[in-house]
């Protein structure tokens, strides 16, 4: 629930300023292989995994690189797209059923500047990912594909009950034929 991953950033998230944060929310329910941010369009909300999975992609070519995984109780947008009010570059794509809450910006921002609390848990959850996206560029920077692959098994194994092992192949920056050799690799060992 969001009020918990709230609570995890700033300890109590009190009472009455749910209603404010639900008056800029909205529940959506979306089915499998639906789009929610469309890369060419711009993006003006901030999104929250209730239940299900979403993939973040870009299409370069014709192709589909896959570059983030979120899964239930996590936050996704394309902050860049908000920050310099250029379209997204980015697709987000739903990859089973999800329920989502989906948070208007301008008036999360408006929110912001009039309430600190709101302030304080956006600066947080910024850090958050920062951290998250400073590892996310040390794995490619840093690790051989089959260490990608190793690090997901260790650190996230719940992508692979999530996602297809080709959108697996895709974030690790290899081919499918690429990824079974080294699964196969594995479990020989």
């Amino acid at each position: 629930m969001i009020y918990n991953v709230f609570e995890s950033v700033i300890g109590h998230f009190p009472f009455q300023y749910k209603a404010m944060f639900e008056g800029i929310s909205t529940v959506r329910y979306f089915e499998k292989e639906n789009i929610i941010l469309e890369q060419g369009k711009y993006c003006n909300h901030l999104w929250f995994i209730n239940s299900g999975a979403v993939k973040a992609s870009q299409f370069i070519d014709g192709n589909e690189r896959v570059s983030h995984f979120f899964l239930s109780n996590m936050f996704f947008t394309n902050y860049y797209c908000w920050v310099t009010k250029d379209k997204s570059d980015i697709t987000f794509k739903t990859v089973e059923e999800c329920e989502i809450i989906e948070i208007d910006y301008p008036e999360l921002e408006m929110l912001s500047s009039q309430h600190h609390i709101f302030d304080r848990i956006g600066r947080k959850m910024a850090e958050r990912i920062f951290v998250q996206e400073y590892l996310h560029k040390k794995l490619f920077i840093n690790y051989t594909a089959k260490e990608r692959y190793e690090y997901l098994e260790k650190e996230q194994p719940e992508i692979f009950q999530h996602f297809a092992l080709r959108d697996i192949a895709s974030f690790i920056g290899i081919t499918d034929v690429s990824l079974s050799r080294i699964r196969k690799d594995r479990q020989r060992k």
